[in-house]
């Protein structure tokens, strides 16, 4: 090989390296800044959500929704644990800030008025009986699966700092779901 050849080439391959590293570092950026402000991916881990949500299914958590707005009754909402930022979980809003959240006989009471929960099974008690007045800022937060879910009944209630976002979308669902996303956000008070 020529010495002109190889400069040719090594020229090649300098200038392909450098394209390359070009756009492994804007995707890399893009990437990050879609991770950390936009959306992020979450597993579920634990029986807490079952049976909309079972242990393993990837679902998307979009950061941006609550910059615009509110956490509304019924949305299940990826947070850190109280106290303990390095842990996230899923669970499901019930009650708004200052509302008067009740845990009586086995049903949900928000200021006094029957929660439907249409995404839980039919018959399921919701225990131990509490009462609690949210205040400005703060979010009560259950699991589906009431018998096993740790949530605001032990650890009261979620500040709005410390929900992530708000579950959009299942990236790896399991047959044993109940229901599709979007369609379980169906929680009303009786009237």
């Amino acid at each position: 090989m020529e010495r002109g050849e190889r400069a040719e080439r090594l020229f090649w391959v300098t200038g392909w390296i450098y394209d390359f590293s070009k756009v492994a570092t804007t995707l890399l950026i893009v990437g990050l800044v879609t991770h950390y402000f936009l959306f992020t991916v979450l597993i579920v881990r634990g029986q807490s959500m079952v049976p909309n949500y079972v242990d393993g299914e990837v679902l998307t958590v979009n950061k941006i929704s609550y910059l615009v707005g509110s956490p509304q009754r019924g949305d299940v909402v990826a947070m850190f644990f109280p106290g303990e930022t390095e842990k996230r979980f899923i669970k499901r809003i019930v009650g708004l800030p200052g509302e008067r959240v009740t845990v009586s006989n086995g049903h949900m009471l928000i200021n006094g008025q029957v929660l439907k929960e249409a995404y839980l099974p039919k018959n399921l008690a919701t225990i131990p009986d509490s009462d609690r007045t949210l205040q400005t800022g703060e979010y009560f937060a259950m699991g589906d699966n009431r018998s096993v879910s740790s949530d605001s009944r032990a650890w009261g209630p979620v500040p709005q700092s410390f929900i992530i976002g708000k579950v959009t979308h299942r990236l790896v669902q399991f047959g044993s779901s109940q229901t599709a996303l979007g369609d379980e956000r169906t929680a009303h008070l009786a009237n």
